[in-house]
């Protein structure tokens, strides 16, 4: 009776999920042991990877911070001593004062060349330094002692014949300062442009080594940097000293290795940025490089294969554990739960595959218990429902938005046609003008216009309050009036009044301009123009000094009916330019919150002075737009050049 009561259970639906389940999962299990330990083998290394190339990057980048305040503020120095050409003891309070308002200078020099110093015929050298028991304290030490010769050293002489700054090799500075240093030296010149001598900023390797020191790989994880000459000059560990080819990273590396590591040593010290697999005296590593700043030095760091995969056999015993306990707990669950649950659910799947072609009509099975499955079957329903909305309000936000795209595409392109060419004149006609506008949305609020009306060039460059759609409705509105308006008015300042008082009328909105208004008389070169609460133009003239022409202002337009305008009179000369502009130009940021202000306006022009009046528009704006990088921008930026070709003064 035994035979036939097991052949019976063997049959039956439950024994035989039990058993070929269990058969299946456990061949599943082995083979998911197997992969997943290849799998988390790779991860590890994987994660190893993104974790050293972290700490690389953030350790690089703490030190190019440093190198990049030096880079700055030690070639300011230099045109501090270019442009003022102060006596001794104007040097010595520029240098003291640049060695304590920069903390991670460990000391500064100013060396001339010989007889280059101003009543010194031999070799002088102004040298400060901190001292090692007080670095708030300052010493002092002269370099043009013999014994120390300081116009035969690298770090003098590199600049001096390449007349560029540069970064030194790490070097012991015996007799000077007498501690292991690199120097970054920026030559400066005379009014000839004779280089007179260099000024320089030293950074401790000490302080390289508190940098790479904060690397934290693993439990036996380090960094290193190597500089051009293939030396580790820093390290989070093990010493400095030795030929990085050799070394790969410390000094104990066997001379088989050096082969191997030579390739990307040299990598190393060409600036290149990789990752790739080492090994060390016997022990395998994780090596990740990238190249620091201008000072031609590259940071690697290194993780030990060992400690990764240690953590790879715990998971392996993890898992095995894990695949017993999961198949002994199958077979339970699988006794307990297959025929009360498959019916529903089979019907519930089918269900799911029709709704998934799209069929959200599909009808679900009902309701039926308060477990899981009826939960299951209850969140059906609800999807089923929630998808069908969801669909529905997609179509018609979608439509919107294609609306109002569309809507926005046409305002900015009606906006584009409504203002005038961005060039006009020529030599035939005695001007030539250039302008441009960039607004920092879809559609803006600056504005410019320009026409000539007989023997007059009008111009305008305006600002609204605001951006976005209400700005450029009401730039329009003011360039439509100042249209109207100037051709028939006597001067500048009636027209910018003539524009204030109709802007005031319904303007409940309170928007404002600020605009610059003016005309050029082609016969006799006379500029006129007045100002509505506007920066003043930059003057141009073809010889003489560029700058901003002092002038008189008056109130925004749009807000006070009852508003003045003085009007500003010069005559121009052949070839003298004008160049007007929005804050959009002066006040445009970078990526540190700093404003490009006026005195680059005038650098610019300067630079392009002679040049045609769209090669000054188009390089103030390459300008504008190389010193705020990947900041975003933040204003319309609006520019008109405009230049006189014909007349005299």
């Amino acid at each position: 009776m035994s035979r036939p009561s097991r052949l019976a259970g063997f049959r039956s639906l439950t024994t035989r999920l039990i058993v070929w389940t269990l058969l299946a999962v456990g061949g599943v299990y082995v083979v998911t042991m197997v992969v997943s330990n290849s799998l988390s083998r790779r991860m590890a290394l994987a994660a190893a990877e993104r974790e050293a190339e972290n700490e690389t990057e953030a350790a690089a980048n703490r030190i190019e911070d440093v190198l990049h305040a030096v880079e700055e503020q030690t070639p300011i120095l230099a045109e501090a001593l270019e442009a003022l050409d102060p006596d001794a003891a104007g040097m010595d309070r520029l240098l003291r004062r640049f060695v304590l308002s920069n903390p991670e200078v460990f000391g500064a020099a100013i060396a001339f060349e010989p007889g280059a110093m101003p009543g010194r015929a031999g070799h002088f050298a102004l040298y400060y330094h901190r001292r090692a028991d007080d670095p708030a304290v300052l010493a002092s030490t002269d370099l043009a002692a013999d014994q120390y010769r300081y116009w035969e050293r690298e770090w003098y002489t590199a600049p001096v014949h390449g007349g560029e700054p540069r970064w030194s090799e790490p070097y012991l500075d015996v007799g000077g300062a007498d501690v292991s240093m690199v120097t970054f030296a920026v030559p400066f010149r005379g009014p000839e442009g004779v280089i007179r001598g260099v000024v320089t900023a030293d950074l401790m390797l000490r302080w390289l080594d508190e940098r790479v020191a904060a690397v934290e790989l693993g439990r036996s994880g380090f960094g290193v940097i190597v500089s051009r000459d293939r030396r580790v000059i820093a390290a989070s560990e093990g010493s400095r000293e030795g030929d990085c080819a050799a070394s790969g990273v410390l000094a104990s590396v066997k001379e088989e290795d050096r082969a191997r590591l030579g390739p990307i040593v040299d990598r190393m010290i060409a600036g290149e940025a990789g990752f790739a697999p080492i090994e060390v005296d016997g022990v395998r590593y994780r090596l990740t490089y990238r190249p620091i700043g201008h000072a031609g030095w590259s940071l690697a760091t290194l993780y030990p294969e060992g400690e990764l995969l240690e953590e790879v056999g715990w998971l392996r015993t993890v898992q095995a554990a894990l695949s017993l306990g999961g198949l002994s707990l199958l077979a339970l669950v699988i006794v307990l739960i297959s025929r009360r649950f498959t019916r529903p659910l089979q019907a519930l799947a089918a269900s799911a595959v029709q709704m998934a072609t799209g069929d959200l009509g599909a009808a679900l099975p009902p309701i039926e218990t308060q477990d899981e499955v009826g939960t299951l079957t209850s969140a059906f329903h609800h999807m089923r429902d929630s998808l069908k909305a969801y669909i529905h309000d997609l179509q018609q936000t979608t439509a919107a938005k294609e609306r109002l795209e569309s809507e926005i595409k046409v305002a900015r392109r009606i906006q584009a046609d409504m203002l005038p060419r961005g060039t006009a004149g020529g030599p035939g006609e005695g001007y030539e003008l250039a302008a441009t506008l960039v607004p920092a949305r879809a559609v803006g609020g600056d504005l410019f216009d320009h026409f000539r009306h007989g023997s007059r060039v009008f111009f305008l460059v305006g600002d609204v309050s605001g951006k976005g759609v209400p700005a450029a409705l009401f730039m329009a509105r003011t360039k439509t009036l100042f249209e109207a308006v100037a051709p028939r008015e006597r001067d500048p300042a009636a027209v910018l009044s003539a524009v204030n008082h109709n802007l005031c009328q319904e303007n409940e909105a309170g928007m404002f301009v600020t605009a610059i208004c003016g005309s050029l008389d082609l016969e006799t070169g006379d500029l006129a123009f007045a100002i509505a609460g506007h920066d003043p133009p930059v003057l141009v003239p073809a010889e003489g000094e560029i700058g901003p022409l002092p002038a008189e202002g008056g109130r925004v337009l749009g807000l006070i009916e009852e508003s003045d305008y003085a009007i500003n009179r010069l005559r121009l000369g052949q070839r003298d330019a004008v160049v007007l502009y929005t804050d959009g130009v002066s006040e445009a940021q970078d990526v540190a919150g700093r404003f490009f202000e006026i005195g680059r306006i005038v650098d610019n022009a300067t630079d392009h002075r002679h040049e045609d009046a769209v090669a000054i528009t188009e390089s103030l704006l390459g300008a504008v737009r190389e010193f705020a990088g990947a900041a975003p921008q933040s204003d319309d930026i609006t520019l008109l050049t405009l230049r006189y070709l014909s007349g005299g003064r």
